[in-house]
């Protein structure tokens, strides 16, 4: 990490920091969203998607045309950028607690929440086999025990190595969106709007892809890993 440019890295701790707050402080928040949806998971989830994705599009677009207006400076739009992204950061892993909690996870610990953000926000679509492949890398033997669960001490050392991958790639990932904030009035807007949505929803499909791999009651990404 000491190596990345520092912009880069700041997003990338603004990240970490914002999934902590999370894990600790919005699990309940989580489960009432979950309970709030109707209808079989498939449409619970689509709801539930749907409301995320409208609010996050329109907060990205209001912040879109704050940073670009004439005037603003480097200072303001580098401080509006970072508040953004800790705010977008809380409510995607609101949005991804509260798909885990509509698949019947609902009794994770904080290492565990913490993980399956963590999953889905490095690896996206891969997040399944993200997590087996990072759990195999740290913690060595546990393939024979893939069905129950990872100790809490080994789960710690996997979320730090997950948060490294974090600072690389996801907070590059939403440093390259936020730029677009730097453009003419109306076009930074869209930009912020247009992307916040697009990023929420794929957020969302990809929680509900790593979710339907974790049958409950296991509640932890053990049933994830190699055997």
């Amino acid at each position: 990490m000491a190596n990345l440019p520092e912009p880069a890295r700041k997003a990338g701790e603004v990240v970490l920091h914002t999934v902590d707050r999370v894990v600790e402080k919005r699990w309940e928040h989580a489960l009432a969203v979950a309970s709030s949806a109707t209808g079989p998971v498939e449409d619970r989830v689509a709801e539930i998607t749907r409301a995320f994705a409208r609010e996050m599009a329109a907060v990205g677009a209001a912040v879109g045309a704050t940073a670009a207006v004439p005037g603003a400076g480097a200072v303001t739009l580098v401080g509006t950028t970072a508040l953004e992204l800790g705010w977008f950061t809380a409510r995607a892993g609101d949005l991804i607690l509260s798909i885990a909690a509509t698949h019947g996870h609902t009794s994770g610990s904080v290492e565990q929440r913490r993980a399956w953000i963590l999953s889905v926000l490095a690896f996206g679509d891969t997040a399944s086999a993200g997590f087996t492949r990072v759990a195999g890398e740290v913690g060595k033997g546990l393939g024979t025990r893939a069905t129950a669960r990872i100790p809490t001490e080994t789960l710690r050392a996997i979320n730090r190595a997950l948060g490294r991958t974090i600072v690389t790639k996801y907070g590059t990932k939403r440093g390259a969106i936020a730029l677009g904030r730097a453009l003419p009035f109306g076009i930074g807007a869209v930009i912020g709007g247009s992307a916040n949505y697009a990023f929420a929803r794929a957020v969302a499909r990809q929680a509900d892809s790593f979710f339907r791999l974790l049958p409950p009651p296991l509640d932890a990404p053990s049933s994830l890993l190699p055997t």
